[in-house]
């Protein structure tokens, strides 16, 4: 017999989940298609399909829904529609045979009268448009925008044991996220996504009663349904992985992955209350809500005694300030907290780049060497360029973080988008030597691409299994004698001469295997948004010291050695370190987070 919790949740699932709008268009037009169109239909369908596992009731329902599935009526073009008909009838490695094939079933379908096609120009190349011939009810369109990316659940989701497998109870997603093309059977690290899962979360009714939502784009109905179902109940995330091995919560206006008003809104609902000897955390999160992250740890904490009045403070984050005093006032009353605070990694990217180059300049940069110094990386760089550029070309720090950021990872594009000529010039003039352990490591990877696959692939430590295929853009003509010339675009998993992609794809899977061990290592409830750690306050210090011995166990390793090795698929490969005790400095850093 199914708990109240298992009911509730199969009836959210069931009720707002994209996944039901197949029967809700098919349930509209049953009685309005004629005996007669679908008959012959599904015949077209019977005499076109080529593959035995294809069933032809099914892609006569991917027609209906693909048609008409859109509340806005926005138009389809024949190639969307078309390409994905095709891979229903089973035509998937190839997109364009899955779009000629669907295009030949459309014109079958065209002589029956079930849609009309149009050109919105007149010019000789174009992409026709499908309108079909059926509308659904006002009231059916009202149900199909009811439905959602689903929020988090009721109880907590059923534990990942294959890549199908998890999660939700009648929902049904693959663990991996993304395209397609991204999807394996191959073994991933299923526990740390099941210990996240059983994480419980609540709203923080503070936060939804007293401030406003910032996202401009949200749907305001959607939200004050969901919040409506939630106030006052716990629920759990589902967590899925990208194709690097990065994790990440589902839901959409409940998430930790959010803007910050949707970071405040949730909060832990398993409360604790914050120990005295810890209650300098909280001070420490004020500080950083108003900016002062680049200081040390004790000159935060100052900082925020030395405050007459909180509500007077000037925050760089408003809405988390505020949750963090209203935490601190509630510790003061005794009362335990669900209030998180959280740290990012100062440039986690590079303190990677530095631990497996060995490279002590480039980890003094990024907090992985000196003690007692909080360094900025990108101020740094900022105040370098601007010592160099006349007062009117200075450039802020927000900028420079991108453009550095993105220049490890072979951008090029980035800089010359955001900085002048003459900025870009100096730009390239301090990193030159800078960073050489960064340098390094992007050139080494680069090297590894190989020009005869259609993906990259290679195990971490944990087992998981890192898989990147390629995905390229072709754009052909379909020369048709009847609709004439139509430009298509295709993504395909293909070969490919651009190396770009795979320095960030290698770090962001070791970025990845930080996270997960991070989650393994800590016995309290710990939550991630990729580098940034999510926490109660009274495990700061913990935090932060399990995050060290981390990277420190990475920078004794060989695991840069073995992504090499399997990338050239040559176990004789060797990496030499510039040096080989980075360790010993990462144990005794202080601000790797911040």
């Amino acid at each position: 017999m199914h708990e109240p919790a298992d009911l509730d949740q199969y009836k959210i699932e069931t009720t707002w989940s994209k996944r039901i709008e197949e029967s809700i268009i098919m349930d509209s037009i049953k009685d309005d298609v004629p005996v007669e169109m679908e008959t012959t239909i599904l015949n077209k369908i019977t005499e076109l399909v080529t593959n035995s596992y294809a069933e032809p009731s099914e892609i006569y329902v991917a027609l209906f829904v693909l048609l008409l599935k859109d509340p806005k009526g926005k138009p389809k073009t024949l190639q969307a529609i078309a390409t994905k008909l095709g891979m229903s009838a089973g035509i998937t490695k190839d997109p364009f045979k899955a779009y000629l094939w669907g295009k030949l079933f459309l014109k079958e379908c065209r002589e029956i009268g079930l849609y009309s096609l149009y050109c919105i120009n007149e010019e000789p190349t174009s992409n026709p448009y499908i309108h079909c011939n059926f509308i659904l009810d006002r009231k059916t369109y009202q149900k199909l925008e009811k439905l959602q990316y689903l929020p988090p659940m009721k109880k907590p989701p059923l534990p990942w044991k294959d890549n199908h497998m998890g999660g939700w109870l009648w929902e049904n997603k693959h663990i991996i996220l993304g395209h397609r093309y991204n999807r394996h059977d191959d073994p991933l690290a299923y526990d740390v996504l099941n210990k996240l899962q059983a994480i419980p979360w609540e709203i923080d009714a503070d936060t939804y009663l007293s401030e406003k939502e910032t996202n401009t784009t949200i749907k305001k109905q959607q939200f004050n349904r969901v919040m409506n179902e939630y106030l006052g109940k716990h629920f759990y995330f589902v967590w899925r992985y990208d194709s690097r091995g990065r994790s990440y919560s589902s839901g959409y206006d409940l998430n930790l992955q959010n803007n910050e008003y949707g970071k405040a809104l949730v909060s832990l609902h398993k409360k604790e209350i914050i120990n005295n000897q810890k209650i300098g955390n909280l001070y420490v999160a004020i500080a950083n809500h108003a900016g002062k992250d680049k200081l040390t740890w004790s000159k935060r904490m100052d900082w925020a005694l030395k405050q007459p009045d909180f509500d007077k403070i000037k925050w760089d984050e408003p809405i988390l300030g505020k949750k963090a005093v209203r935490a601190l006032k509630a510790t003061q009353e005794g009362k335990p907290t669900g209030y998180v605070m959280s740290l990012d990694a100062t440039s986690s990217g590079l303190q990677i780049m530095a631990i497996l180059s060995g490279c002590r300049q480039t980890a003094k940069w990024v907090n992985c060497i000196d003690p007692t110094t909080r360094y900025d990386l990108y101020t740094e760089v900022a105040n370098l360029m601007n010592n160099k550029l006349p007062k009117d070309k200075f450039v802020k720090r927000k900028i420079i973080k991108e453009c550095t950021m993105t220049h490890y990872y072979n951008s090029k594009a980035t800089p010359k988008e955001l900085l002048s000529k003459e900025q870009v010039v100096v730009f390239y003039e301090i990193l030159d030597g800078l960073l050489p352990g960064a340098e390094a490591i992007m050139e080494t990877i680069n090297n590894c691409w190989n020009y005869e696959k259609d993906s990259h692939s290679w195990i971490m430590p944990d087992g998981h299994k890192v898989y990147v295929p390629i995905i390229t853009t072709t754009n052909v003509i379909d020369s048709d004698p009847e609709l004439g010339n139509i430009p298509l675009k295709f993504h395909k998993q293909n070969q490919s001469e651009d190396f770009k992609s795979l320095c960030p794809n290698v770090i962001h899977s070791v970025d990845g295997y930080v996270a997960r061990e991070m989650i393994r290592r800590c016995d309290f409830q710990l939550s991630h948004i990729h580098d940034c750690f999510v926490f109660h306050p009274n495990y700061l210090q913990i935090v932060c010291k399990t995050y060290r011995e981390i990277m420190a166990d990475i920078a004794k390793s060989d695991l840069f050695e073995s992504i090499l090795q399997q990338l050239i698929n040559d176990t004789s490969i060797q990496v030499v370190k510039d040096t080989d005790d980075l360790d010993t400095y990462i144990l005794n850093s202080s601000y790797m987070l911040s």
